[in-house]
C-alpha cells in the first residue's frame, strides 16, 4: 500500500511538472525577484506557524497530564515532519517517528498515541472555518455555485463523518456491538486496540474544555498562511485582494483534505495553481506563487528537521 501511495505522490508531482513545464521554465527569472526582505518575512512566518503547531501539541499533551517544553515539541514536530516528507507513507512514517522520538525523550508511547489521535480529530475540526469562506466569496469571483456547494458539502461530510465516528467509538454500546461481529475475531490486534481507543475517546470528551485552547492555536494557523501568500504575491511585485487569497487558499486546503496522500504533495500544487488561475490570476504568476510558497512551507523545514533529529538522538543517548 505504501508503495502505491509513493507512486501516486511521484505521479502527481510529475503531472504537475509536465502540465506546467512552460511556466516552470520561467521560475528562475521569477525567483530572482524575491528580495531578502520577502524571504526573511516568509521564513519568519513559517517559524511562527511551526511554533503554533508545537504549542497546540504541547497543550494536548498537558490535557492528558504530560508536561514538556515548547522547544522539545518544536524539535519533535520538525523531525517527524521531515521523516514524513522524505519517506511518504500517508503520514504513518511521521506519526511513527514522532511516537518513537517522544519515547526516547521520556514520553510514554501510550501518551503519544493519545496525543496523535487527538490531533487527528482536531485536524478535521480545524477546517470548519474554511467551509464557510467560499460561500461568502464565490459570487465575487463567479465560482460555479454547484461546484462550490458540492466541495463544501463533501468537506462538511468528512467532518461530520469523523465526529460521528468519534461519537460512536466513545459510546457505551460500542464494545457490546463489536463483540457480536464474528469476523473481527480474526484480527486480534484490531480487537486489542479498540478498547484503549474507546477509553481515550471517552476521556477526550470528558476533558473537551482542555482541548479548546489547542484548537484555537490550530485556527490561528490560517491567518499565518494567508499572510505568507500575500507576501509571496508582493515578492513578485503583484497585489491581489484579500478575498481572492482567502478563497484560493480555502479551496486548495479543502480539496487537499479530501486526499490521504502524505502532506498532499502534488495535489496541493495542482490545486493551488488551478484555483488561483480560475480566480483570475495569470497562470505563470500562480505557478510562481505556488512554487515559492511550497519552497518555504514544504522544503525549508527539512534541514532544521534533520538537525532536530540528530539533536534528539544525541540527547537521548546521553
Amino acid at each position: 500500500m505504501r508503495y502505491l501511495i509513493f507512486l501516486l505522490t511521484v505521479g502527481l508531482l510529475g503531472w504537475f511538472i509536465y502540465t506546467r513545464q512552460e511556466d516552470l521554465l520561467q521560475m528562475p527569472g521569477y525567483l530572482q525577484r524575491v528580495g531578502f526582505g520577502s524571504a526573511a518575512a516568509l521564513l519568519s512566518l513559517e517559524f511562527l506557524f511551526l511554533l503554533l503547531v508545537a504549542q497546540s501539541n504541547r497543550l494536548v499533551y498537558r490535557s492528558i497530564g504530560v508536561r514538556n517544553r515548547l522547544f522539545d515539541q518544536l524539535q519533535l514536530l520538525l523531525a517527524a515532519g521531515t521523516i514524513e516528507r522524505l519517506l511518504p507513507s500517508a503520514g504513518a512514517a511521521g506519526m511513527g517517528s514522532y511516537v518513537w522520538l517522544a519515547r526516547r525523550r521520556g514520553i510514554d508511547v501510550s501518551d503519544s498515541v493519545k496525543m496523535t489521535a487527538t490531533t487527528f480529530v482536531l485536524g478535521y475540526a480545524q477546517i470548519v472555518p474554511l467551509l464557510l469562506i467560499p460561500i461568502f466569496y464565490m459570487d465575487t469571483f463567479h465560482l460555479p455555485p454547484e461546484q462550490s456547494k458540492l466541495l463544501i458539502g463533501i468537506s462538511a461530510g468528512f467532518v461530520i463523518l469523523v465526529i460521528g465516528l468519534a461519537a460512536w467509538i466513545g459510546s457505551k454500546e460500542m464494545n457490546s456491538r463489536i463483540e457480536k461481529w464474528a469476523w473481527l475475531s480474526r484480527f486480534p490486534r484490531v480487537l486489542a486496540g479498540i478498547g484503549p481507543i474507546h477509553d481515550h475517546v471517552r476521556l477526550s470528551w470528558r476533558r473537551r474544555r482542555k482541548l479548546v485552547a489547542p484548537l484555537l492555536f490550530l485556527w490561528a494557523l490560517y491567518p499565518v498562511r494567508i499572510a505568507m501568500l500575500w507576501v509571496c504575491f508582493r515578492a513578485f511585485d503583484s497585489t491581489v485582494s484579500l478575498p481572492l487569497i482567502l478563497t484560493g487558499y480555502s479551496v486548495t486546503i479543502l480539496i487537499s483534505f479530501l486526499t490521504f496522500l502524505p502532506t498532499t504533495l502534488g495535489v496541493f500544487e495542482l490545486t493551488m495553481v488551478g484555483t488561483l488561475s480560475a480566480l483570475g490570476v495569470a497562470t505563470d504568476l500562480a505557478t510562481a506563487v505556488t512554487v515559492l510558497y511550497r519552497l518555504v512551507t514544504y522544503w525549508s523545514p527539512i534541514p532544521f528537521g534533520l538537525l532536530s533529529w540528530w539533536n534528539l538522538q544525541r540527547r537521548s543517548g546521553a
